[in-house]
């Protein structure tokens, strides 16, 4: 799908306290998205790494990076983060995680139910030795 205004923004908090070890897959899985019409919140929990450094390397005009003068928690940073929001839809995206490509059109294409006000997907938690889903394959939930 090519970028388009026709299609809903997907505002996307990227909330990132020390995160350079994982940021560039993390990042580079939101450019590899099917779905292009995004926006990047990318808050920088006033790291003292080398997160700023990678963020700033994405030559992007959909992305926009706010530093926070003080470091506070999640929580706090996802508010703040939130403020900045100018999309139709908002997605998480924290800096040690990584999206399969198809992640935001199949999850777009779940709101056009006017049922649906919330979606999420499964996870895979993984080390060297080992990789687990969080939740048990073809689990359903309800739509009320």
């Amino acid at each position: 799908m090519s970028f388009s205004t026709n299609f809903p923004r997907v505002s996307i908090i990227m909330n990132c306290f020390n995160g350079e070890k994982y940021l560039e897959e993390a990042l580079n899985s939101v450019f590899q998205q099917t779905y292009e019409n995004w926006e990047l919140i990318f808050w920088d929990n006033n790291s003292n790494d080398k997160s700023k450094q990678i963020i700033s390397s994405f030559k992007d005009k959909r992305i926009r990076i706010f530093t926070s003068l003080v470091h506070t928690n999640l929580g706090e940073a996802r508010k703040e983060a939130y403020k900045k929001v100018q999309g139709d839809y908002l997605a998480f995206l924290d800096v040690d995680d990584i999206w399969k490509p198809n992640k935001l059109i199949e999850q777009i294409k779940l709101f056009d139910n006017e049922k649906v006000g919330i979606t999420f997907t499964n996870a895979v938690y993984f080390s060297k030795k080992k990789k687990k889903n969080l939740y048990k394959s073809g689990r359903n939930f309800k739509v009320n």
